[in-house]
Protein backbone atom coordinates (compact mmCIF):
# COMPACT_ATOMS: atom_id res chain seq x y z
CA UNK A 1 0.00 0.00 0.00
CA UNK A 2 2.50 2.42 0.98
CA UNK A 3 4.76 1.99 -2.35
CA UNK A 4 1.09 2.33 -4.55
CA UNK A 5 0.85 5.53 -2.40
CA UNK A 6 4.44 6.57 -3.23
CA UNK A 7 4.09 5.90 -6.70
CA UNK A 8 0.63 8.03 -6.60
CA UNK A 9 2.51 11.15 -5.10
CA UNK A 10 5.48 10.83 -7.83
CA UNK A 11 2.73 10.70 -10.73
CA UNK A 12 1.60 13.60 -9.50
CA UNK A 13 4.12 15.49 -9.01
CA UNK A 14 5.18 14.60 -12.75
CA UNK A 15 1.96 15.67 -13.92
CA UNK A 16 2.36 19.39 -11.36
CA UNK A 17 5.36 20.08 -13.23
CA UNK A 18 4.19 20.59 -16.59
CA UNK A 19 1.33 22.31 -15.56
CA UNK A 20 3.31 25.26 -13.14
CA UNK A 21 5.56 25.53 -15.88
CA UNK A 22 2.74 26.22 -18.53
CA UNK A 23 0.70 28.22 -16.28
CA UNK A 24 4.45 30.40 -15.32
CA UNK A 25 5.28 30.77 -19.65
CA UNK A 26 1.30 31.88 -20.16
CA UNK A 27 2.16 34.63 -17.49
CA UNK A 28 5.60 35.81 -18.96
CA UNK A 29 3.28 36.03 -22.32
CA UNK A 30 0.50 37.59 -20.90
CA UNK A 31 3.11 40.43 -19.22
CA UNK A 32 5.15 40.83 -22.17
CA UNK A 33 2.06 41.37 -24.24
CA UNK A 34 1.22 43.97 -22.02
CA UNK A 35 4.59 45.55 -22.51
CA UNK A 36 4.32 45.31 -26.28
CA UNK A 37 0.90 47.27 -26.75
CA UNK A 38 1.76 49.83 -23.47
CA UNK A 39 5.41 50.59 -24.25
CA UNK A 40 4.76 54.02 -26.76
CA UNK A 41 3.08 55.40 -22.81
CA UNK A 42 5.90 53.78 -20.79
CA UNK A 43 8.89 55.56 -22.92
CA UNK A 44 6.98 58.57 -23.75
CA UNK A 45 5.45 60.38 -21.04
CA UNK A 46 3.43 63.59 -21.62
CA UNK A 47 3.71 66.08 -19.10
CA UNK A 48 0.31 67.58 -18.20
CA UNK A 49 -0.21 70.90 -20.37
CA UNK A 50 1.17 74.09 -18.88
CA UNK A 51 -0.88 77.39 -18.85
CA UNK A 52 1.53 79.58 -16.68
CA UNK A 53 1.71 83.43 -17.18
CA UNK A 54 5.08 83.72 -19.03
CA UNK A 55 7.49 86.27 -17.65
CA UNK A 56 9.50 88.25 -20.09
CA UNK A 57 14.00 88.02 -19.20
CA UNK A 58 14.88 90.84 -21.68
CA UNK A 59 14.34 87.87 -24.65
CA UNK A 60 11.70 88.44 -27.44
CA UNK A 61 9.80 84.57 -27.43
CA UNK A 62 8.01 83.91 -30.55
CA UNK A 63 5.52 81.22 -30.46
CA UNK A 64 5.58 78.38 -33.58
CA UNK A 65 3.64 75.96 -35.60
CA UNK A 66 5.75 73.82 -37.50
CA UNK A 67 4.25 71.21 -40.03
CA UNK A 68 6.30 67.95 -40.12
CA UNK A 69 4.21 65.89 -41.87
CA UNK A 70 1.16 65.59 -43.28
CA UNK A 71 -1.59 66.93 -40.82
CA UNK A 72 0.78 66.99 -38.10
CA UNK A 73 1.86 70.46 -36.34
CA UNK A 74 4.60 70.40 -33.49
CA UNK A 75 3.94 73.74 -31.49
CA UNK A 76 7.45 75.27 -30.80
CA UNK A 77 9.16 78.85 -30.12
CA UNK A 78 12.36 80.61 -30.55
CA UNK A 79 13.56 82.48 -27.92
CA UNK A 80 15.86 85.23 -28.92
CA UNK A 81 18.17 86.98 -26.85
CA UNK A 82 17.73 91.17 -26.46
CA UNK A 83 19.92 92.95 -29.19
CA UNK A 84 20.74 89.85 -31.91
CA UNK A 85 17.95 88.99 -35.00
CA UNK A 86 18.14 92.14 -36.11
CA UNK A 87 17.87 93.43 -39.94
CA UNK A 88 20.71 91.38 -42.10
CA UNK A 89 22.35 89.82 -38.62
CA UNK A 90 22.53 86.35 -38.48
CA UNK A 91 23.45 84.58 -35.19
CA UNK A 92 24.57 81.24 -33.69
CA UNK A 93 21.70 79.34 -32.58
CA UNK A 94 21.11 76.11 -30.78
CA UNK A 95 17.79 73.33 -31.22
CA UNK A 96 16.91 71.50 -27.81
CA UNK A 97 15.00 68.42 -27.73
CA UNK A 98 13.32 67.43 -24.61
CA UNK A 99 13.03 64.35 -21.83
CA UNK A 100 10.38 62.14 -21.54
CA UNK A 101 8.14 64.03 -19.51
CA UNK A 102 8.98 67.08 -20.97
CA UNK A 103 7.24 69.95 -21.60
CA UNK A 104 9.81 72.33 -23.15
CA UNK A 105 8.02 75.52 -22.58
CA UNK A 106 9.75 76.09 -18.98
CA UNK A 107 12.56 77.03 -20.89
CA UNK A 108 10.73 80.05 -22.02
CA UNK A 109 10.83 81.11 -18.07
CA UNK A 110 13.92 79.24 -16.80
CA UNK A 111 16.68 79.22 -19.54
CA UNK A 112 18.38 82.47 -18.49
CA UNK A 113 21.85 80.55 -18.22
CA UNK A 114 21.82 80.50 -21.86
CA UNK A 115 23.10 83.61 -22.85
CA UNK A 116 23.04 85.60 -26.06
CA UNK A 117 22.24 82.56 -27.60
CA UNK A 118 18.84 81.79 -29.76
CA UNK A 119 17.47 79.04 -28.55
CA UNK A 120 15.00 77.01 -30.89
CA UNK A 121 12.64 74.16 -28.91
CA UNK A 122 9.80 72.45 -30.11
CA UNK A 123 7.14 69.80 -27.86
CA UNK A 124 7.07 66.35 -29.16
CA UNK A 125 4.34 65.27 -30.77
CA UNK A 126 1.61 64.35 -28.70
CA UNK A 127 3.43 66.39 -26.33
CA UNK A 128 1.64 69.97 -24.90
CA UNK A 129 -0.19 71.26 -28.00
CA UNK A 130 1.94 69.30 -30.49
CA UNK A 131 0.05 66.93 -32.73
CA UNK A 132 0.20 62.98 -33.28
CA UNK A 133 2.14 60.25 -31.57
CA UNK A 134 5.39 59.73 -30.50
CA UNK A 135 7.78 57.21 -31.60
CA UNK A 136 11.31 57.04 -32.29
CA UNK A 137 11.22 57.45 -36.26
CA UNK A 138 8.97 60.41 -35.93
CA UNK A 139 10.69 61.98 -33.27
CA UNK A 140 14.01 61.54 -35.23
CA UNK A 141 12.00 62.90 -38.56
CA UNK A 142 10.79 65.85 -36.84
CA UNK A 143 13.85 67.12 -35.68
CA UNK A 144 15.42 66.30 -39.15
CA UNK A 145 12.67 69.01 -40.35
CA UNK A 146 13.46 71.43 -37.43
CA UNK A 147 17.04 71.12 -38.40
CA UNK A 148 16.15 72.64 -41.88
CA UNK A 149 13.55 75.07 -40.95
CA UNK A 150 15.80 76.35 -38.52
CA UNK A 151 18.94 76.62 -41.28
CA UNK A 152 16.49 78.53 -43.25
CA UNK A 153 15.87 81.42 -40.86
CA UNK A 154 17.01 84.64 -41.88
CA UNK A 155 18.65 85.21 -38.19
CA UNK A 156 20.91 82.00 -38.21
CA UNK A 157 23.87 81.29 -39.00
CA UNK A 158 22.98 77.89 -40.56
CA UNK A 159 27.00 76.91 -40.31
CA UNK A 160 26.58 77.34 -36.25
CA UNK A 161 23.53 75.81 -35.84
CA UNK A 162 23.80 73.17 -31.74
CA UNK A 163 21.47 70.82 -30.95
CA UNK A 164 21.00 69.71 -27.01
CA UNK A 165 19.15 66.45 -26.29
CA UNK A 166 18.03 66.01 -22.64
CA UNK A 167 17.54 62.44 -21.41
CA UNK A 168 14.89 60.96 -23.96
CA UNK A 169 16.16 63.53 -26.41
CA UNK A 170 19.79 62.80 -26.26
CA UNK A 171 18.62 59.60 -28.77
CA UNK A 172 17.20 62.40 -31.03
CA UNK A 173 19.92 64.21 -30.70
CA UNK A 174 22.79 61.91 -31.34
CA UNK A 175 20.60 60.55 -34.59
CA UNK A 176 20.21 64.15 -35.75
CA UNK A 177 24.10 64.76 -35.45
CA UNK A 178 25.43 61.66 -36.75
CA UNK A 179 23.39 62.53 -40.21
CA UNK A 180 23.75 66.38 -40.16
CA UNK A 181 26.72 68.52 -40.05
CA UNK A 182 25.73 70.43 -36.85
CA UNK A 183 27.76 72.75 -35.31
CA UNK A 184 28.40 71.39 -31.93
CA UNK A 185 26.32 68.80 -29.78
CA UNK A 186 25.49 68.68 -25.89
CA UNK A 187 24.01 65.90 -23.96
CA UNK A 188 22.24 66.02 -20.75
CA UNK A 189 22.19 62.56 -19.17
CA UNK A 190 22.58 60.70 -22.21
CA UNK A 191 22.39 56.64 -21.83
CA UNK A 192 23.80 54.40 -24.46
CA UNK A 193 20.63 53.04 -25.76
CA UNK A 194 16.93 52.41 -24.53
CA UNK A 195 17.73 48.54 -24.29
CA UNK A 196 19.97 48.69 -21.66
CA UNK A 197 18.26 50.73 -19.62
CA UNK A 198 14.90 48.75 -20.10
CA UNK A 199 16.67 45.38 -18.79
CA UNK A 200 17.63 47.16 -15.69
CA UNK A 201 13.61 48.03 -15.47
CA UNK A 202 12.00 44.28 -16.81
CA UNK A 203 15.26 41.90 -16.33
CA UNK A 204 12.85 39.20 -17.44
CA UNK A 205 11.54 40.40 -20.71
CA UNK A 206 13.15 39.87 -24.43
CA UNK A 207 13.25 43.86 -24.51
CA UNK A 208 15.49 43.75 -27.48
CA UNK A 209 12.38 41.84 -29.72
CA UNK A 210 9.55 44.09 -27.63
CA UNK A 211 10.71 47.29 -28.08
CA UNK A 212 9.68 49.50 -31.08
CA UNK A 213 11.90 52.71 -30.08
CA UNK A 214 15.29 51.37 -29.08
CA UNK A 215 16.90 54.86 -29.56
CA UNK A 216 20.56 53.05 -30.10
CA UNK A 217 22.83 56.10 -29.21
CA UNK A 218 25.69 53.80 -29.01
CA UNK A 219 25.85 52.53 -32.78
CA UNK A 220 25.43 56.19 -34.19
CA UNK A 221 27.87 57.86 -32.07
CA UNK A 222 30.72 56.64 -34.23
CA UNK A 223 29.34 59.28 -36.72
CA UNK A 224 29.28 62.36 -34.69
CA UNK A 225 32.55 64.36 -35.47
CA UNK A 226 31.80 67.90 -34.21
CA UNK A 227 32.87 68.52 -30.55
CA UNK A 228 30.34 67.06 -28.12
CA UNK A 229 29.91 67.99 -24.46
CA UNK A 230 28.12 65.67 -21.76
CA UNK A 231 26.66 66.46 -18.70
CA UNK A 232 26.14 64.44 -15.70
CA UNK A 233 24.02 64.53 -12.36
CA UNK A 234 25.89 63.50 -9.68
CA UNK A 235 23.09 61.86 -8.33
CA UNK A 236 20.87 60.18 -11.39
CA UNK A 237 18.05 58.00 -10.67
CA UNK A 238 17.24 57.62 -13.72
CA UNK A 239 19.86 56.90 -16.13
CA UNK A 240 22.75 55.64 -14.84
CA UNK A 241 26.26 56.84 -14.87
CA UNK A 242 28.06 53.23 -16.80
CA UNK A 243 24.84 54.29 -19.28
CA UNK A 244 26.80 57.05 -19.75
CA UNK A 245 29.95 56.07 -19.89
CA UNK A 246 29.13 53.67 -21.89
CA UNK A 247 28.39 55.65 -24.60
CA UNK A 248 31.30 57.86 -24.88
CA UNK A 249 33.29 55.00 -25.35
CA UNK A 250 31.92 54.65 -29.17
CA UNK A 251 32.57 58.37 -29.89
CA UNK A 252 35.07 58.96 -32.39
CA UNK A 253 36.31 62.17 -30.95
CA UNK A 254 36.43 62.13 -27.29
CA UNK A 255 33.52 64.14 -25.44
CA UNK A 256 33.92 66.86 -22.90
CA UNK A 257 32.35 65.84 -20.04
CA UNK A 258 31.51 67.20 -16.53
CA UNK A 259 29.66 66.19 -13.75
CA UNK A 260 27.03 69.06 -11.56
CA UNK A 261 27.17 68.90 -8.14
CA UNK A 262 23.99 68.98 -6.04
CA UNK A 263 22.21 68.20 -9.12
CA UNK A 264 19.38 65.16 -10.15
CA UNK A 265 18.48 63.40 -13.11
CA UNK A 266 15.48 66.39 -13.10
CA UNK A 267 17.26 69.37 -11.68
CA UNK A 268 20.17 69.03 -14.34
CA UNK A 269 19.37 71.15 -17.62
CA UNK A 270 17.30 73.75 -14.80
CA UNK A 271 20.57 74.41 -12.81
CA UNK A 272 21.81 78.10 -13.60
CA UNK A 273 25.51 76.78 -13.13
CA UNK A 274 24.75 73.99 -15.93
CA UNK A 275 23.08 76.67 -18.28
CA UNK A 276 26.38 78.26 -18.19
CA UNK A 277 28.33 75.63 -18.63
CA UNK A 278 26.49 74.67 -22.02
CA UNK A 279 26.50 78.57 -22.73
CA UNK A 280 29.94 78.97 -22.51
CA UNK A 281 30.64 75.58 -25.04
CA UNK A 282 28.12 77.04 -27.28
CA UNK A 283 29.75 80.40 -28.21
CA UNK A 284 33.29 80.03 -27.50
Amino acid sequence: MKYVQEKQARLGESRLVPRVALSASMGFAAYWTYLYFSQTKHIFSPALKHHDVLTHHAHEFTELRLQVAPGVELEGWVRMPAGTGGAGSKAPCAVYFGGRSEDVRWLLNEAQGFKNLPLVFFNYRGYGNSQGTPMEKNLVADARVIYKWVAEQPWCDRNQISVIGRSLGTGVAMQLAASTPVHKLVLFTPYDSLISIAKKKVPLAPVSLLLRSKFKSNECAANVRNPTFVLLAENDEVVPHDSSLRLMQHFAVKPLVATVKGTDHVSLPHDIDAQGLVSHFLTT
